[in-house]
C-alpha cells in the first residue's frame, strides 16, 4: 500500500488510486455483507429495550409525571400521576447510568453505518497487513487520506451509494391490489 509520503510521481499517484479503490472495494464486501447487516440487526434488536426505558426516562423527567403510553399520547380520558422529587432523583441517576452506558453502543452502530469510518478502519487494516505497523503517522494519516478519497468516491454522480445502516423500509408495503 502506498503511504501518502512517498508519492512523488504519477506512478504512486496511480498506485494511490488503485489501493482507494481496493479500501472501497473490501469496505463495500465487509461491511455490506449479510453477516454485517444481521450484526447490525442484533446489536440494535440487543439496545432496544434500553433505548425505550431512556426515551420513556427523559419523558418522565421532562413532563414530571409517571410515563402511561395514554398520558403520552395527549389522551383526554387519562390521568397523569405526578412524580415525587425522591422518584424524580432516582430516574435522573438512572438516566445518567443508562446514558453513560449507552455511548460505546451508540459509537458502534455509527462506525457500522458511516460509510467514512468504513473505508478509514478498513484501509488502516490493509495498510497494517502490507506496510507494516512500524510508522504509526503514516500508518494514520495514509488511512485517513485513503478514507478521503473514497468518500470523494462515492460522492461522485453515478457512484453507487455507500453502504448505511439498515433502514425500515419506505412507502407502501404489502399488496398492491388491495393496499394492505
Amino acid at each position: 500500500m502506498t503511504s501518502i509520503f512517498e508519492i512523488t510521481d504519477w506512478a504512486h499517484v496511480a498506485s494511490f488510486f488503485i489501493w482507494t479503490l481496493a479500501v472501497c472495494a473490501l469496505a463495500k464486501a465487509v461491511f455490506g455483507s449479510f453477516p454485517a447487516a444481521e450484526l447490525q440487526y442484533r446489536l440494535a434488536m440487543r439496545d432496544n429495550p434500553r433505548r425505550q426505558r431512556l426515551n420513556r426516562l427523559n419523558w418522565e423527567v421532562a413532563n414530571r409525571t409517571k410515563w402511561n403510553e395514554d398520558v403520552a399520547r395527549g389522551s383526554q380520558h387519562a390521568a397523569a400521576v405526578p412524580l415525587t422529587e425522591p422518584e424524580l432523583d432516582a430516574r435522573r441517576a438512572e438516566l445518567r447510568r443508562l446514558s453513560s452506558t449507552s455511548l460505546p453502543w451508540r459509537a458502534l452502530h455509527y462506525l457500522l453505518g458511516c460509510w467514512a469510518c468504513q473505508t478509514f478502519w478498513t484501509a488502516v487494516l490493509i495498510y497494517a497487513v502490507t506496510a507494516g505497523v512500524t510508522a504509526p503517522v503514516a500508518w494514520l494519516f495514509s488511512a485517513a487520506a485513503y478514507s478521503g478519497a473514497g468518500v470523494l468516491l462515492a460522492a461522485l454522480p453515478g457512484s453507487a451509494p455507500p453502504v448505511r445502516a439498515a433502514e425500515p423500509p419506505s412507502g407502501r408495503t404489502g399488496c398492491k391490489a388491495c393496499g394492505k
